[in-house]
């Protein structure tokens, strides 16, 4: 029993690997368009509508909006750490 569970985890955090790859490409992009118009790499009020829209849905998942906000701002930073690249 034990061992399905973490092998359920396992293709859990494989599955979050591949999405944060996918968004990182995607960041890249977004980076390359905002470099073209001449936009800032942070757009805060983006950010701030992000996270608290996830926030909601965490909540109605069980989820602590603290956990949430901890997450996303690691991806965040390093969305904006790929985009200024």
């Amino acid at each position: 029993m034990l061992n399905e569970f973490r092998n359920k985890i396992d293709k859990i955090d494989r599955e979050i690997v591949m999405l944060l790859s996918e968004r990182s490409e995607i960041s890249k992009k977004i980076g390359v368009l905002k470099a073209k118009n001449c936009l800032d790499v942070l757009n805060s009020d983006r950010e701030e509508e992000l996270v608290l829209r996830l926030e909601e849905i965490g909540l109605k998942k069980g989820l602590d909006n603290r956990y949430i906000k901890d997450i996303f701002g690691v991806i965040l930073k390093e969305s904006r750490k790929v985009q200024d690249e």
